[in-house]
């Protein structure tokens, strides 16, 4: 019916087709953020965006409250400890000790209160102390001398295949989605998710220790064709915040799927090798089924069947479906290439007229990237 007809990958996520999708045969561990790390994590950005620390301006109320915010970090000592491997710029390292001076209006005054009492001390009989000493002072916040930016890749062609090679591996199961948990998961040659898109950590340099952090600079290359040398920290800041890891490729995808992985079937992509002109003349015309058995068998009779409108087909792809409901996900297949349905009658063998269906004119391309994005959403969204 029409009304159950779906145009955009938008449309399926709103639908109640995206819920059953996502309704996997076994419950799945959910993502776990820390609140106290995400409220830190958003102070660092304002700081970065705007070249200083949150100031309590009557005008803004969202930076009175980052303001307060820090304020209150910086007077809980336990609140300081636990957040400081998340400080990439050294907001902590500011002392918020405030200073009682008394008022001075003459030479008199600065001998008669002496330099404790100047320095909002009490400590008279410190003899070590002097006017001159500003240890107790709130020391500035500077910026780091040099903050990554992403920037457009000249050479990214090379890294494009890499991408869509990603993409084909993770529909097909043999790379996993799963939480971020710490930095040590950042290694080269690897593949993260963030904010939704997806980011390949080419190279990471080396790790170097300082004030007793380790950090290291990055090169990071982002599928919509820039790149960035962050830091090592500040992309584990992020990826905690907004990110997922994905999974190295498993060579042998049915001897390293884990224990509880359930397989739901197949989505397979055949290509007609009817001599029927109205068939063999349409470029990029594909078929886009769903069998919880063997693909091989599943197609054995296909010139017999008007599905396969009775002639051999030939395997393009298959993909192997875990942790989701895989007749689902071919109907939502079907519904977001709804406007790529081939719409043609055919003369059948048995003289009947014959109208096809599930088969769609699209690219691969085209079709890849509407897998990839189905299962990328479940995958955020479990």
């Amino acid at each position: 019916m029409a009304s159950n007809r779906y145009h955009s990958i938008n449309e399926i996520m709103e639908s109640q087709l995206f819920y059953q999708i996502t309704t996997p045969p076994k419950k799945t561990q959910k993502a776990q953020y820390d609140p106290e790390v995400e409220k830190f994590l958003e102070i660092i950005e304002f700081v970065k965006e705007n070249g200083r620390e949150p100031q309590k301006v009557p005008t803004d109320l969202t930076e009175r409250s980052l303001a307060s915010r820090l304020i209150g970090i910086r007077k809980d000592p336990d609140r300081m400890e636990y957040l400081k491997e998340y400080d990439e710029i050294g907001l902590l390292e500011v002392r918020s000790k405030e200073l009682t001076i008394p008022k001075i209006s003459s030479i008199d005054n600065i001998l008669k209160s002496g330099s404790s009492a100047l320095l909002g001390d009490n400590l008279n009989n410190d003899i070590t102390r002097s006017i001159f000493d500003t240890s107790s002072l709130q020391k500035v916040t500077t910026m780091p001398e040099y903050v990554a930016k992403r920037k457009k890749i000249k050479d990214f062609g090379k890294f494009e295949e890499l991408f869509k090679k990603c993409h084909k591996e993770i529909t097909e199961g043999k790379r996993k989605i799963l939480t971020f948990k710490n930095e040590q998961d950042i290694q080269s040659n690897s593949f993260y998710i963030l904010k939704g898109v997806l980011l390949y950590v080419e190279d990471v340099g080396e790790r170097k220790k300082a004030k007793g952090k380790t950090n290291a600079r990055l090169r990071c290359i982002f599928e919509n064709g820039t790149e960035s040398d962050m830091l090592l920290r500040s992309l584990s800041a992020e990826l905690y915040k907004h990110g997922r890891r994905v999974t190295d490729n498993e060579d042998t995808l049915l001897d390293n799927v884990r224990e509880d992985d359930v397989s739901t079937g197949f989505i397979y992509v055949l290509k007609s090798l009817s001599t029927d002109p109205q068939i063999s003349s349409i470029k990029n015309l594909y078929k886009i089924g769903f069998t919880t058995g063997s693909v091989e068998n599943r197609i054995r009779n296909a010139e017999n069947q008007s599905t396969y409108l009775y002639a051999p087909v030939e395997i393009v792809t298959t993909y192997q479906v875990f942790n989701m409901n895989a007749s689902k996900f071919e109907t939502a297949i079907h519904h977001a290439l709804a406007n790529n349905n081939l719409d043609v009658s055919i003369l059948g063998a048995n003289g009947k007229m014959l109208v096809p269906k599930e088969w769609f004119v699209v690219t691969l391309e085209d079709l890849q990237a509407v897998i990839d994005e189905i299962v990328m959403m479940v995958h955020l969204y479990d």
